[in-house]
């Protein structure tokens, strides 16, 4: 039974709308920005996986028939999982015989895009050159979804320069920025130029306590968030409003997504039964004290969310 995720469960509705705000239990817009957040192995990835075969599939296979620009900031975005997903699923869902659907499959991936960039600066530059990158390479395309994974892959190098830009500057009248706040402000620009829907993967490092599945602290400083006390500096951190704007300025969240592993069962799953990993996840928005529980289901074939 497909999600009672209603953030993914609307992303398809979403992305087919003419209008982009009629959603089932939703009010989610174009331009809008999704966090993915979680521990090591709780299947962030494959989260995003779910999503872009979503945007990539062509709309008579149940897609949104869109571009999908992936920044595969740690090198493990692997298309060849992702090409292994997609064929199981268009299989599953069309029937269809093995070349067929190997040939549906090669089109949607001719509809994603992936850079990797070597550092938050880089990540940066390539955002801002993201709409000239639209306009000469995807003249003909609309970009669905614009995903980064994951935003943390450079937090150490990040924080050792915003240290060194709290030294006195000998270069009077020189602009320090921290690299993160140059990242968040081409999305921001961006996303409301071209209406993309923007995912966000970031680690979690520093739980809440008492949370289940654990709420993080965010780590990312400038970063924004949707709970309570999450994005205060952490200790040794600085709070200097040159190198940490205020928030409204940047990029708002539109919901935050939290996920955590559990343990693997074995599931039967259309008549064959599989190892499966579950993960399970929360879904918060900025206007809403409650949270959205769900499962996400992660096989050697299939990534699904029920």
């Amino acid at each position: 039974m497909r999600a009672t995720l209603t953030i993914v469960a609307s992303f398809t509705a979403f992305l087919a709308s003419p209008t982009g705000n009629r959603l089932l239990h939703s009010h989610i817009t174009r331009g809008d920005v999704v966090e993915i957040q979680g521990g090591p192995s709780s299947g962030k990835t494959h989260l995003l996986y779910h999503l872009v075969i979503d945007c990539i599939t062509p709309t008579l296979h149940g897609g949104w028939a869109k571009a999908a620009i992936v920044f595969d900031m740690d090198h493990s975005f692997d298309i060849v999982r992702l090409n292994h997903l997609l064929l199981h699923r268009l299989t599953r869902l069309t029937g269809l015989n093995a070349l067929t659907v190997a040939s549906i499959s090669q089109s949607a991936l001719r509809k994603l895009h992936i850079f990797r960039p070597a550092s938050t600066a880089q990540l940066a530059a390539t955002l801002s050159h993201l709409a000239a990158y639209h306009s000469i390479s995807l003249a003909e395309e609309e970009i669905g979804v614009v995903a980064i994974d994951s935003m943390s892959s450079h937090y150490w190098p990040d924080r050792f320069i915003v240290e060194q830009m709290k030294i006195p500057s000998t270069q009077p009248g020189l602009n320090h920025v921290s690299p993160l706040q140059n990242v968040l402000l081409a999305l921001k620009s961006f996303a409301r130029s071209h209406q993309a829907l923007v995912l966000m993967t970031n680690w979690g490092l520093h739980s809440f306590n008492n949370s289940s599945p654990s709420q993080y602290r965010q780590h990312l400083h400038p970063f924004p968030t949707i709970t309570p006390g999450s994005h205060l500096p952490q200790q040794g951190q600085t709070s200097d409003p040159a190198l940490y704007p205020r928030l409204e300025h940047m990029l708002s969240l539109t919901c935050h997504i939290t996920l955590q592993s559990d343990f693997p069962e074995s599931h039967d799953r259309d008549g064959d039964v599989q190892q499966v990993q579950i993960k399970v996840g929360l879904v918060r928005k900025p206007d809403s004290s409650s949270a959205t529980k769900f499962v996400l289901y992660i096989s050697s074939e299939d990534a699904s969310i029920e």
